[in-house]
């Protein structure tokens, strides 16, 4: 296969590999690991299931689960790289809890490895306090609101959206793009 650069040289699967390799680390800052996505969904799950436990909140926590979707970054099409997400929501909480919750979060975040890139009030209207935290080491990021303040009767929410850092999936791997 011509790896067309115009040479009429030819690109050798390792060559390619290393090349999007290459192009991800430039473009993401890190090379992405070779991970299967149940192992990544899984990882990304109990790291959702440790921000609950910082938080020492309890109420209703919304049923969704870990899912891996395009990597936008470097692969919008789906087809070799892969994140996953984990958006999730704690509602119908004590009034109290809510902020106690996010106290917790600022000092938990630090203490677990993460560092915390915002803390402060939404960019919106309303002004919800958030916090957004990012984990150096697995590149995982993590955001976190609390709609204090929302329209009409709707009770107050804490959303939280997990989301990994970028993965190459394995050889052989079906992604939903590919």
């Amino acid at each position: 296969m011509d790896d067309g650069n115009g040479s009429g040289d030819v690109e050798k699967p390792a060559d390619k590999v290393a090349h999007e390799q290459s192009e991800a680390r430039e473009e993401l800052g890190y090379v992405p690991e070779v991970r299967g996505v149940a192992a990544a969904e899984e990882d990304v799950d109990r790291t959702s299931s440790k921000v609950l436990g910082w938080m020492a909140i309890e109420g209703e926590v919304s049923e969704s689960g870990a899912a891996a979707g395009s990597c936008d970054a470097v692969d919008p099409d789906f087809t070799t790289y892969y994140a996953v997400n984990h958006p999730w929501s704690v509602y119908d909480v004590q009034r109290g809890s809510f902020a106690a919750a996010m106290a917790k979060l600022r000092t938990e975040l630090p203490k677990n490895g993460w560092n915390i890139t915002r803390d402060g009030k939404a960019n919106t209207e309303a002004g919800n306090p958030e916090i957004t935290a990012v984990h150096p080491k697995t590149h995982h990021t993590l955001s976190v609101e609390w709609r204090e303040k929302r329209s009409g009767d709707l009770k107050e929410i804490i959303l939280v959206d997990v989301d990994s850092g970028c993965y190459r999936a394995p050889k052989g791997t079906d992604l939903p793009g590919g």
